[in-house]
This record gives structure tokens, C-alpha cells and sequence, in this order.
């Protein structure tokens, strides 16, 4: 049952726009009320500030008022008993009755007095005006005792009769005190003028309860607000304010003290419209902040809403990134706009994927091209534009394949050049080069269409032939050999001509395997060099070499198995200081472990694996395992032996350099060995190993020195720390005088090089006495320990 794929859904997000809309509003709802509370807190501190020098002013107006008043009394006294009185004798309290009688009417139009009194000298009332009037209050009365002669002022309250504002003035007759004239005037004229003066309302107080307030201003207005107070309003300080809200209006009340003794007055500002001015502030700046809130959001809005859509549409557009489809990526955005005013960071944003996707574009073409390439040079050799040998088996198994099946025949022609390595020696590998590019050029040329041909490496190649006959065979390998031969490059007046050997197998009637017929071919192939440069041989079944090539075969599947059980070993034999007995280092010599746990000595698999290619396992086995062992054993410097196919292995240096730098050791400390021979056959190519090698820290050694070329010339040229003798000149030391020459003259030749020098097999003290006289550096043999194996776990 067919189900359709699930696509992922995303999560549900929350868009930037209402992110930075919820942001801002918070941020601006905050700025707005505290602004709004700041004004608010200014205004109360404004109206705060604005009552105070109210209360000051009013106290002082009224205390001015009071003043004011006194000093009218006091004028008005002076006056009083010149009111047509004749003052003299025993008549002088009639006289001012009298006085008081026919202008007393005056006094209270014209001046607002209520009440006048005449007290003689002896502390009596003598006079009251006008008639039934109350007499002077008896604070006043006690005053005028303790002290007649002194003017008075005293401001008393009577319960419900109200407050008065009585002034005593004592008057002189003859020099002598003859008695006081009191005037009693209203307070109410007083609270009158202040509230004419000052709008507020005023209330005195004499003392608590009912009565509490005798005199006030409008008292229909004044004492509904007063009672509203209640207690509160006695228990203010001089300094305090009472705020009250009655009936839909706002008052401040305040107290002030001491008018008189126990009277104080009560002013009452009413203070509606100034606390309504501030809420209506307070309100309009809420209503402003919120207006402007508003229109922020609504421009925010406004601003992010183009943003935030090219946004949307770059993440909608991202993907096709990750689908490859570049230019339909930029199709979809639009080109960024130039103009400075409508660029920004989304613009940027903009610019740098476009520019991603074209480097993206570039980039994956160039993938696509080096894949490409990978892949060709995969299955290609670039040399000579042919198959490879991996291409080669590949396609050459399925060749025999399809011959084994449909029943046809077909032949395979091994090509090796002859005499090549000559052309490499006297004109260098750019020549042989050219060489091998015109045999291929040549062989491509012949061969047809459905034919296999390939470089199998070095100067051999292969071509297949899928449906041929014996002597078709011959014939074409015939023309192999004349096209070839053809073949002439020059260089530096030299003209270079090569011949090829060809080995030719039959399929699938000599063989099924592409292995055993590549192994028949090259046998056939040594077979046609035997015969001399340019000759063919048709592999058959009946060849002495049969046995060899089984026995390689055998041999390679041992070595395979060995590699894969991890079956070699490294022996470790002592290299010594000939001075000091000392053991400087260790040499691992290889060894093969058979099934029966026999030791295999390397001379018997060495030359096989070089000769089927396995060499290059082994040396990666022999480079890793002395790294290992390296680790394993701090305090152990020790030498291997390379093959001559290490010498052209770039992939040894690159497992050195990668071992090297993940393992913490000093590269000092492993030394490699090459013969002679191996060294020179591959003398550019060595060199440049060496060299590379020696750059990681590690040492050259020169192996079996005096087998091969031992020239001078050789030696200088290769950057090798020490040179070991071969034992073949060694053995004999004793007894022939031409090796002690020989082994002496490679001494001093090597030493006047800055080259160490170490003799191999050492057999008794004798040879070792020899060799310090000579000057040998040190030396190596069964004199000192024969080979014993080294394990990882440090024993």
C-alpha cells in the first residue's frame, strides 16, 4: 500500500512585525505613564507649592486686617470723648452717656461700633452703650484691674452672641487718670473684609462643640462644609491642610492659630476647578500618549510591513539553495535596489544570496566538473588517455564474462616496451613520457571498435580483443609490434625508438579468471622477451613457467591472507657504537608467520609482492606497525626497510604525514632503510622522497651499499644520513685484503660527506676490532644478538 510522504510542518511562528509591535507598545506605554505621572506629580507638587503661599498669604492678610482694625479703634477713641461732652465735675460719666446717646448711631454706621463702655478710675462700669448691651467681658475687666492705665486689646468670643474686637484706652483729666473707654466692635466686620479680600471663607472658633463656630462667612455655605470636616478639622496643626469633597466640590481647609487666647479661625479655599484643571491634564497627556501610541504602532506597522514581506519571501526562496536550483532562486528575487535611500540591511541580506547562490552556482559546477574528472581519472590513466588498470579488470571481467557465456573466443595481448628505462636513464621521464603518449597514440589508432585497450602501468599495456581467433590474434599483434616501431621521438639529438613485447592468452579456452589470464598473459609476455626486443608468444598450457606462475599464484594468496590475519612480524637486531659497545638503535627485519607458525623468511615473498603489487601493502604494514611500536616502546629508535616501490608510492608519505601528526613521538626516532639499487633505478623519484621524509624529521639510511653501481656521484646526490656496508664485504674481512680496502675507502668517503657508516654482519671480534681500526661508525650481526621479535604490549 502506496502512502504519500509527510511533510514536515512547521511550528506556528510569531511574525517579527507583532514581536517588535508588542515591544514597542510596552516601551511606549511605560515613557507615556511615567511622563503622564511625572506631570501629574509636578501639578499636585505645583498645587502643593501654590496653596502653601496661599496659606502664608491669607495669614498674614488676616493678621494685617485684624491689625488694621485695632488702629482704627484706637483713633476712634481719641475722638469719642470730644462728641460734644463737656467733661467736668462729678457729671462726667452723664456727659458721656450723654455723648454716646446723641451720636452712638454714628459710631455704628460710620465706624461699626457695637459697644462702649466707661470704666471709671475705681474699676466700675460707669456707662454701657447702647442699652441692655452685655457688659465688657470679664477678661477684659480683670486686664483693666491689674493694670488701668494700660490701653487694651482684646479680641473675645461670647458663645452665640458672636466675637468682638474690644480696645480700652485709659483718659487723662488734669493730669491725672481719670478712667478707660472701652469700644467693642464686631469680628464679623473683620471676616468680611478677608473674604472680600481674599474669596475664602473664614470661621473663628472659640472652642469645640456646638458653639464651636460663633462668627463665620456665609454661614449657609460655610457651615455645611464645616461640619463635614468634623473632628479632623479641630485636630489640624498650623502647618497642616485638610482636603475635603463635598457635593461634588473640593475645599482646603486649614487652621489659624492663636487669633486670640483659645480662638483660632478657619480658612476654606475651595479649590474645585484648580484640581480639575489638574485630572483634565492628566487626562489629555493619557490621551495624547495613547493617540501617539497609536500612530507609532500604525507607522511601525507601516515601516516593517515591506521589510518583513521581502523577508518572508527570501525564507520561501532559501530552499531551492538546498535543491540546487539557483537561478530560479534569483528569479525569484527580485535584483536589490541601487539607490542609497531605499538600501538596507535586507538589501545586503538580499545581495549576499544572490551572490551566494551565484558563488554556489560556480562552486557546484566545479564540483560537478571535478566529479567528473574524479571519475575519469578513476577509471583513466592521464597520461596516455587509455583505461586504466582498474577500468581495465572491470570491464575485462565482463568481456570473459560474456565469452563464457554466448561460447565465442577472444584473446588478450599483454604489451611490455622494451629497453624503456634506457630512454628514462639518458633523457629523463619528460621524454619517456612523450614516448609512452605516442605507443598509446599508435595503439589507439589499431585498435577497433568494441576492442579494450588500457595502460596497465609503467610501459605495459593491454588490449582485448572480444571475438578473435587465434592467428587474428598474432596478425594484430603483428601490427601492434610495426605501429609501435614506428614510434620515434628526439631529444637533444638523439633519436629514441622502442619495440614491444607481447604476450598473448586465449579466452576463455586458457583460462576463466581475469586474474589467471593476466597472469598467463605476462607469462607469455617474459616468454616473447626471451626470444629478443619485438617478438610475440601465444601462451600455452604446456609452458615450463606454468609452475612459477602457480607458484606466484599460491604465494599471493598467502601474502593476502598474511596481510589480512595479521601474520608479519618485525624482529628487532641491535645496531651498535663500534667505540663505546653501546646500542644506538634497532633494526625491525619483516617476517612472515605460515599457519603452522613457522617463520618465512622475506627473500621468498618479497619479490612475489613486488611483482604482483603487493609490495605497497607490505610497506604500509612495515610503516605502521614501526609507529606502533614506537609508541608502544618511548625510549626505542628504530630502522625498517622500504621497497623500491616505496619510492614512487605517494601514498607511503601521505600515511606517514597523517600517523605523524596524530601521535605524539619525535620522528627522530624511525629511520628508513633503501638499498642501493632500489635508490638509484628510481633516482629523481627517491631523492624527492627522501627529501620530503626528512622534512617530517625522520632519517635515511642507504642499504647494501657495494652490490649495486657504489658510485660517488650516486651518493652525493642522496640525502641519506648513514650508509650500511653489505655484509657480502663484511664476512670476509679477515681474510681479504681487497674488502678491508674496499670497506675502508667507502668510510672515508662517506665521512668526508657527513655520512655515518655501519657494517652488517658481524660475526666475532675479530671483524669488530677491523672495522673500529678502519674507522667504522657502527655495526650490525649475530656478534651482538640475532633477531628476536618485538611486541606491541612492550615485551
Amino acid at each position: 500500500m502506496n502512502t504519500a510522504p509527510v511533510t514536515p510542518t512547521s511550528p506556528p511562528i510569531l511574525s517579527l512585525r507583532w514581536k517588535a509591535l508588542v515591544a514597542l507598545s510596552l516601551l511606549l506605554l511605560v515613557v507615556n505613564l511615567s511622563l503622564v505621572l511625572l506631570a501629574n506629580a509636578r501639578a499636585q507638587a505645583q498645587f502643593a507649592l501654590h496653596q502653601s503661599q496661599l496659606r502664608e498669604q491669607q495669614v498674614r492678610q488676616l493678621h494685617a486686617i485684624l491689625k488694621t482694625r485695632e488702629h482704627e479703634l484706637s483713633k476712634l477713641a481719641t475722638l469719642v470723648p470730644g462728641f460734644g461732652v463737656d467733661v467736668s465735675g462729678a457729671g462726667r460719666a452723664a456727659q458721656l452717656a450723654a455723648a454716646l446717646a446723641s451720636n452712638g448711631v454714628l459710631l455704628e454706621i460710620e465706624w461699626g461700633i457695637g459697644s462702649a463702655y466707661w470704666i471709671d478710675a475705681e474699676g466700675r462700669l460707669s456707662v454701657s452703650w447702647p442699652e441692655g448691651v452685655e457688659p465688657p467681658p470679664p477678661v477684659l475687666l480683670h486686664a483693666l484691674a491689674d493694670d488701668p492705665e494700660r490701653s487694651l486689646c482684646k479680641l473675645v468670643c461670647r458663645g452665640r452672641d458672636g466675637c468682638a474686637h474690644y480696645l480700652a484706652t485709659p483718659l487723662l483729666w488734669q493730669g491725672r487718670y481719670a478712667g478707660s473707654l472701652v469700644l467693642g466692635r464686631s469680628l464679623a466686620d473683620v471676616l468680611l473684609d478677608f473674604n472680600a479680600l481674599t474669596g475664602a471663607e473664614v470661621a473663628v472658633a472659640s472652642a469645640a462643640g456646638e458653639a464651636a463656630f460663633p462668627v463665620l462667612t456665609h454661614p449657609e455655605y460655610s457651615r455645611p462644609l464645616l461640619r463635614a470636616a468634623g473632628p479632623a478639622l479641630f485636630a489640624l496643626a498650623p502647618d497642616e491642610t485638610l482636603e475635603l469633597r463635598h457635593e461634588g466640590r473640593e475645599f482646603v481647609l486649614y487652621r489659624v492659630a492663636a487669633l486670640a487666647p483659645g480662638v483660632d479661625a478657619y480658612v476654606i479655599n475651595e479649590v474645585t476647578e484648580q484640581r480639575a484643571g489638574i485630572r483634565a491634564s492628566t487626562r489629555d497627556g493619557l490621551l495624547l500618549g495613547l493617540l501617539g501610541l497609536l500612530l507609532s504602532e500604525g507607522l511601525l506597522l507601516l515601516i516593517m510591513k515591506p521589510p518583513l514581506r521581502r523577508l518572508r519571501a527570501l525564507a520561501l526562496a532559501l530552499p531551492l539553495l538546498a535543491e540546487q536550483r539557483y537561478a530560479a532562486l534569483r528569479e525569484r528575487l527580485a535584483r536589490p535596489p541601487r539607490g542609497w535611500l531605499q538600501r538596507d540591511e535586507i538589501s545586503l541580506m538580499f545581495e549576499t544570496v544572490w551572490q551566494l547562490s551565484e558563488r554556489m552556482e560556480r562552486l557546484q559546477r566545479a564540483r560537478d566538473q571535478a566529479e567528473a574528472q574524479l571519475i575519469w581519472l578513476a577509471e583513466h590513466d592521464p597520461l596516455t588517455q587509455l583505461a586504466n588498470r582498474r577500468r581495465f579488470s572491470e570491464s575485462f571481467a565482463q568481456v570473459v564474462d560474456q565469452a563464457c557465456r554466448f561460447g565465442h573466443g577472444g584473446a588478450l595481448l599483454f604489451l611490455d616496451l622494451d629497453d624503456f628505462k634506457e630512454v628514462n636513464d639518458l633523457s629523463g621521464h619528460q621524454v619517456g613520457d612523450q614516448l609512452l603518449q605516442g605507443v598509446a597514440d599508435r595503439l589507439r589508432g589499431l585498435a577497433e571498435r568494441g576492442d579494450l585497450l588500457a595502460r596497465l602501468g609503467g610501459d605495459e599495456f593491454a588490449l582485448v580483443l572480444p571475438e578473435s581467433e587465434p592467428e587474428q590474434a598474432r596478425r594484430c599483434a603483428e601490427r601492434l609490434q610495426q605501429a609501435i616501431a614506428q614510434v620515434c621521438i628526439e631529444s637533444r639529438g638523439r633519436l629514441h625508438r622502442v619495440s614491444a613485447s607481447i604476450g598473448i592468452v586465449l579466452f576463455p579456452a586458457q583460462g576463466e579468471s581475469t586474474e589467471e589470464l593476466l597472469a598467463s598473459a605476462d607469462l607469455a609476455m617474459y616468454r616473447a622477451k626471451r626470444q629478443g626486443p619485438g617478438r610475440c608468444h601465444l601462451f600455452s598450457l604446456e609452458d615450463a613457467e606454468r609452475e612459477q606462475l602457480d607458484a606466484r599464484i599460491l604465494w599471493r594468496e598467502r601474502i593476502a591472507g598474511a596481510l589480512r590475519e595479521d601474520r608479519f612480524e618485525l624482529h628487532v637486531q641491535p645496531v651498535v657504537e663500534v667505540a663505546s659497545g653501546e646500542t644506538c638503535h634497532v633494526e625491525g627485519l619483516l617476517r612472515m608467520r605460515d599457519h603452522d607458525g613457522s617463520l618465512i623468511y622475506p627473500d621468498r615473498f618479497i619479490p612475489v609482492a613486488e611483482h604482483n603489487g603487493q609490495i605497497q601493502l607490505i610497506d604500509h604494514w612495515v610503516v605502521e606497525h614501526a609507529l606502533c611500536l614506537l609508541v608502544a616502546h618511548p625510549g626505542l629508535r628504530l630502522a625498517v626497510n622500504l621497497s623500491a616501490n616505496a619510492m614512487v608510492d605517494t601514498g607511503l608519505l601521505d600515511l606517514l604525514e597523517r600517523r605523524l601528526a596524530t601521535l605524539e613521538l619525535d620522528p627522530g626516532r624511525l629511520i628508513f632503510e633503501v638499498t642501493e639499487t632500489a635508490a638509484i633505478e628510481c633516482l629523481s623519484s627517491a631523492t624527492r622522497l627522501m627529501h620530503r621524509i626528512q622534512a617530517l624529521g625522520c632519517r635515511f639510511a642507504l642499504d647494501d651499499f657495494g652490490t649495486g653501481y657504489a658510485s660517488y656521484a650516486y651518493l652525493r646526490q642522496l640525502p641519506v644520513d648513514e650508509v650500511k656496508i653489505d655484509g657480502a664485504f663484511v664476512r670476509e674481512l679477515k681474510s681479504s685484503r681487497e674488502d678491508r680496502i674496499f670497506v675502508a675507502a667507502i668510510t672515508d668517503m662517506a665521512h668526508a660527506m657527513g655520512k655515518r657508516v655501519v657494517a652488517e654482519f658481524v660475526e666475532d671480534a675479530e671483524t669488530l676490532a677491523l672495522l673500529r681500526e678502519i674507522g667504522v661508525d657502527r655495526a650490525q650481526g649475530y656478534y651482538f644478538a640475532r633477531p628476536a621479535p618485538l611486541r606491541l604490549d612492550g615485551e
